[in-house]
């Protein structure tokens, strides 16, 4: 039996059974995968693909099996889909290999659907074509089934964005994600980092949108990547950086971050006032205060003070204490869908029910902020009901805040960027 293969089925059945965040799922299970880099990357291809296809692979397996879907036990179906995948889109993996390494695995895990299971990879496999033209639909269903998405979430993207832009979306979102990192400006600056990079063989190039970003590919990891465990970087997208440098923090000032953790903004805003003034980084959850006073260790940061925090809740011993404020509010993600693809089959209900909690914690960071101050609304989701519906809302509300610029959507790009929403607002003097 495969190590990766195996590793990938019971990434996929946790995920299946348990709901398991798929991108916190892959780096645990890489932490204790210490098999070859071909086998990691043979895991993660697995595992992450079969998440990003569910919708298509089962569609098209519940053409091919005699059993419904929902009558299969978690290994089958996973065995299946698992399978099924690389038959269909891993163009290195001949067919023959692909089903014998799914019967390897129902002998262990499923050895009474052995026989359905090979049936059924048989049967998609003997003539894929055909398998191929199941999917063909007209609409929002051919293009879920074709890249894998809900249709309530097509239908969102079409309406806000237009039908060319919403296959823009489609398309970069089923695109591998880019690692891009911010050059740690308290220790080193973009193009001294760049030549470290290249001595070490290692392709790169600077990210688009952020002035200290830089785009690596095929590293293996942060944590291989030279000056890690120095502090010269920090993992943070190109659109998430884009959006600190235009809050535009300053040597000396005070800066509240609410619902930091990680703590990327916090640090982003650190280096931005090169380590001089005060950062107070609020987090709901105490577990998570680490990431950040850790990040913050590692990159040589001594201006952040972590507390936990509810960002929803008032901060009455600190109004109007702050001359910079980032509300990166909890949000449906739906722009990292590159990076985190099982973010797709979520419940619409879930992002539906997020607006008043963003409204609120948009309400406490204004409170904070002194006049004459500057606040960052952001969020790293394709949705306009989190996004300037929310910060169109607050401004008819508060009229002692003005809008600085426009309320941008950066729209993600293959291989460059997430989606991401900031909105930066000033309150008047």
């Amino acid at each position: 039996m495969n190590r990766a293969r195996k590793a990938a089925l019971l990434s996929l059945c946790k995920s299946t059974e348990k709901g398991a965040f798929s991108n916190l799922e892959a780096d645990s299970t890489l932490r204790k995968f210490h098999d070859s880099p071909e086998d990691r990357k043979l895991y993660t291809k697995l595992y992450l693909g079969v998440v990003e296809k569910k919708i298509t692979l089962d569609y098209l397996l519940s053409r091919l099996s005699s059993v419904p879907l929902h009558q299969m036990e978690t290994e089958v179906l996973c065995i299946l889909e698992l399978s099924a995948y690389q038959i269909l889109y891993m163009d290195r993996i001949p067919n023959r290999a692909a089903i014998f390494e799914g019967g390897e695995l129902a002998k262990h895990y499923a050895p009474a659907a052995l026989p359905l299971i090979n049936a059924v990879l048989r049967r998609l496999a003997s003539d894929i074509p055909a398998a191929l033209a199941l999917l063909e639909h007209p609409g929002k269903k051919g293009l879920s089934l074709r890249y894998g998405y809900p249709r309530h979430l097509i239908g969102l993207w079409q309406e806000a964005y237009g039908k060319e832009r919403c296959l823009d979306i489609l398309e970069a979102q089923n695109t591998e994600a880019a690692l891009t990192l911010r050059v740690n400006t308290l220790k080193t600056d973009l193009p001294s980092y760049s030549a470290l990079l290249k001595k070490n063989g290692i392709s790169h190039h600077s990210a688009a949108l952020c002035r200290n970003g830089i785009t690596v590919e095929g590293s293996g990891g942060p944590a291989l990547l030279p000056g890690f465990e120095e502090g010269l970087f920090f993992v943070q997208d190109a659109a998430a950086q884009h959006a600190v440098d235009r809050l535009g923090a300053k040597k000396g000032e005070r800066v509240l971050d609410l619902c930091a953790a990680p703590g990327g903004k916090s640090f982003a805003a650190a280096m931005d006032m090169e380590g001089e003034g005060e950062i107070v980084s609020h987090e709901f959850y105490p577990s998570r205060l680490s990431l950040i006073t850790k990040g913050a260790q590692r990159l040589g940061i001594s201006i952040i003070r972590a507390e936990a925090r509810d960002s929803s809740r008032p901060l009455e011993d600190a109004r109007e204490a702050f001359d910079r404020v980032i509300c990166d509010v909890p949000c449906s993600g739906y722009g990292t869908i590159a990076k985190k693809p099982d973010i797709r089959h979520k419940p619409k209900s879930d992002a539906d029910a997020l607006p008043p909690l963003q409204e609120a914690i948009l309400d406490v960071g204004a409170r904070a902020l002194k006049k004459g101050g500057r606040l960052l609304y952001s969020t790293c989701t394709l949705n306009p009901k989190e996004n300037e519906n929310v910060t169109d809302r607050f401004l008819s509300l508060h009229p002692e805040f003005v809008r600085v610029g426009e309320a941008e959507t950066l729209f993600p790009k293959g291989g460059e960027n997430d989606g991401f929403f900031c909105d930066l607002l000033e309150k008047k003097l």
